[in-house]
């Protein structure tokens, strides 16, 4: 650990440095690249624009079909009225036929009833507003309205011809388009952010660590010591420009009597895409699970409910198996663990695709449930091993920001992939994502990371001890739990609820909710260097309690559709402020156990406390909502995190500065 520890920037992050402050990079490069960006730009808007127009045309042909059976099924009303014998105009109801229609097309606006050019009948628009639409009208379209005019012949057996007006919202044109557009933008920005991860990993692995440890071979030997050799493993230019001067350093240190060590840096940005990896597997399904589960265990008993139980055992299992493992990850290894995990989510994802009923279903999630658990502490294991005091933060939100891009672009791709190729293969598309991470593990994960000797399990006593530590008491219970009972809770629950409630369609909501995973994807890195540049662990903590507070208020007490879309983001912000400075205060605050019994126990139980939170924030929103009304909940669950930070901030407490200066001790072995 000491060379690791002597790392003070973590590893495969870019840290580009200007003169004089200067934000941007000077050059012809840099002006070219936002040449080329603001040109695709344009010629996309205008590609966009012309289809826009041509597609107009049939959008407002199919409006018309549309308008033509609405009109149909108010003749057919009306004229079983007139066969009853009802005069044409003293019928009633005609509002209220309408409101029905409204209900299947909500882009209907107004219907009227014409007879000789007299308004009989009107709905949605006083007459003399309608007259003014009728009398604005050209070729169809008024300023605001579709207007489809049909007559309707003969109505019952009296000769009286009437015409029935139909008027859609003119928007209607446009909104298909407008979701179609918004479609491509998520599809682009997953194109980038994907395309960003695989240049990231190829350009760290390849030139940024073999650079870095180069630069501290070459200042060796400029200082004429000749103690190090290059071990950063490459075979391009570099490579063998530094195997010349290995060579050079390893005569000369013979001839001084003395051994060179290997000098090299841990592949920190494997975790990166070793999490993004076994996120994606599960979440490629998670748009089709409940119907799937439903579908395959219809025979059995209600569908909903097995889906239900199904979905519960599969969370029991991670909730059961992140603490074990914690325990048990230094004595493994992360290397191991992480292969064991990724393949018994294989294991899982495969069996799951061809479940044929419940109980294999419940087998088969409940592998993938250890899977994800197993993979996930291996990670983060990996991450403590191969950082300390002063780059913790930024290494566990490096994973966190894996997780966060998994949570965005698997539901999004997995829901294309479900429509093309049906739901059983979106499960083996996930078991294939997971067996090509336990390849690739072999690559990515240094085994050098930790020494050989495991440190003893905790013991009753040392656990008892480290549960006593009433900082850790307030990390867990105020801080920990709190944030993984909103996150559930309030974006997973509620927040769809309360959207489809107002009128927003699933694409809109889910564009909603995946602002949380882009904020926090945006925005974590700078957050983690900020926090590991002042050592305040505890004040981030506070600081993303505050933010998810202020948004979820604000969401109570405004809960419309840009309101969400705005408390969405700030808890997105918040969680990517809060969730790795937990990771790094809750080791500063117990450095007294991890120094006998390593890091182990005290993830275990903080990765506990955090499932917990999980599990009970549905089931709380579900309850608050039914007393309180869902906008109640919301405002709830905003007052229960402004509670949860003032006890936090109040009972805390202050680490003392000497404790913030000493690095937290590496567990035996590491």
């Amino acid at each position: 650990m000491s060379n690791i520890e002597n790392q003070v920037p973590v590893t495969g992050q870019p840290q580009v440095e200007t003169p004089n402050g200067r934000v941007l990079p000077k050059g012809s490069v840099w002006i070219l690249s936002i040449f080329s960006i603001v040109m695709l730009c344009i010629a996309l808007i205008g590609i966009s624009w012309r289809a826009a127009d041509l597609a107009r045309t049939d959008l407002q042909t199919e409006i018309s079909k549309k308008a033509e059976i609405e009109a149909n099924t108010l003749a057919t009303k009306i004229t079983r009225a007139v066969h009853l014998g009802i005069p044409l105009e003293e019928i009633v109801g005609f509002s209220d036929v309408l409101v029905q229609l409204q209900h299947a097309d909500p882009d209907l606006q107004f219907a009227a009833i014409l007879h000789d050019g007299k308004m009989l009948h009107t709905g949605g628009l006083e007459p003399a507003a309608l007259q003014s639409v009728l009398n604005s009208q050209s070729g169809g379209l008024s300023n605001d309205y579709i207007v489809t005019q049909i007559n309707v012949a003969h109505v019952a057996d009296n000769d009286q011809d009437i015409e029935i007006v139909i008027g859609h919202d003119r928007a209607a044109l446009m909104r298909p388009l407008t979701d179609n557009l918004f479609d491509i933008a998520v599809i682009l920005i997953i194109s980038l952010a994907l395309s960003f991860e695989l240049i990231l990993l190829v350009l760290t692995v390849n030139v940024a660590l073999p650079v870095r440890v180069a630069q501290r071979v070459l200042t060796s030997v400029r200082e004429k010591q000749f103690t190090l050799l290059h071990g950063q493993s490459s075979k391009d230019e570099i490579g063998k420009f530094m195997a010349n001067i290995n060579a050079v350093v390893t005569r000369t240190a013979e001839k001084r009597g003395t051994t060179p060590k290997s000098e090299r840096e841990v592949k920190l940005i494997g975790v990166r895409l070793l999490a993004f990896l076994f996120v994606l597997a599960e979440e490629l399904a998670r748009p089709i699970m409940p119907t799937f589960f439903g579908r395959v265990t219809s025979g059995v008993t209600d569908p909903h409910m097995t889906a239900g139980i199904i979905m519960a055992v599969h969370l029991l299992m991670v909730a059961i198996a992140m603490p074990v493992c914690s325990l048990f990850q230094e004595r493994v290894g992360s290397l191991r663990m992480y292969l064991t995990g990724a393949f018994l989510a294989t294991v899982g994802l495969f069996g799951t695709a061809f479940a044929t009923g419940m109980w294999d279903l419940l087998i088969w999630r409940a592998f993938s449930g250890i899977g994800y658990a197993t993979t996930f502490v291996a990670c983060q294991s990996y991450v403590i091993d191969a950082t300390n005091d002063r780059n913790r933060t930024q290494g566990t939100a490096m994973m966190v920001s894996g997780i966060m891009l998994a949570d965005i672009c698997g539901p999004a791709i997995g829901g294309i992939f479900a429509g093309h190729f049906g739901e059983a293969t979106t499960f083996i598309a996930g078991a294939v994502v997971a067996s090509l991470a336990v390849l690739l593990a072999f690559f990515l994960l240094d085994t050098q990371v930790r020494g050989q000797t495991a440190p003893p399990i905790p013991t009753r006593k040392a656990m008892k001890a480290l549960l006593a530590n009433r900082q850790f008491q307030v990390l867990v219970v105020f801080a920990a739990m709190p944030a993984k009972m909103i996150l559930s809770g309030f974006l997973f629950y509620l927040t769809p609820l309360i959207l489809i409630e107002q009128g927003a369609t699933i694409a809109e909501t889910g564009r909603v909710i995946m602002l949380y995973g882009l904020i926090a994807l945006l925005t974590g890195w700078s957050v983690a260097r900020w926090t590991d540049k002042q050592q305040r662990e505890t004040r981030a903590v506070g600081l993303g309690g505050g933010l998810t507070a202020f948004g979820l208020l604000f969401a109570g007490l405004l809960p419309f559709y840009g309101v969400f879309a705005v408390a969405v983001g700030m808890l997105g912000l918040a969680q990517a402020t809060s969730i790795p400075a937990q990771v790094s205060a809750s080791l500063k605050i117990s450095r007294d156990f991890t120094k006998e019994h390593g890091t182990g126990g005290v993830l275990a139980v903080l990765r506990l406390a955090e499932r917990l939170g999980g599990a009970a924030g549905p089931l709380l929103a579900a309850v608050l909502a039914t007393w309180l009304g869902t906008e109640g909940a919301v405002t709830f669950f905003g007052v229960f995190a402004f509670v949860s930070v003032v006890c936090f901030e109040l009972l805390i407490g202050h680490v003392d500065e000497d404790v913030q200066k000493k690095p937290v001790p590496a567990s035996k072995g590491a």
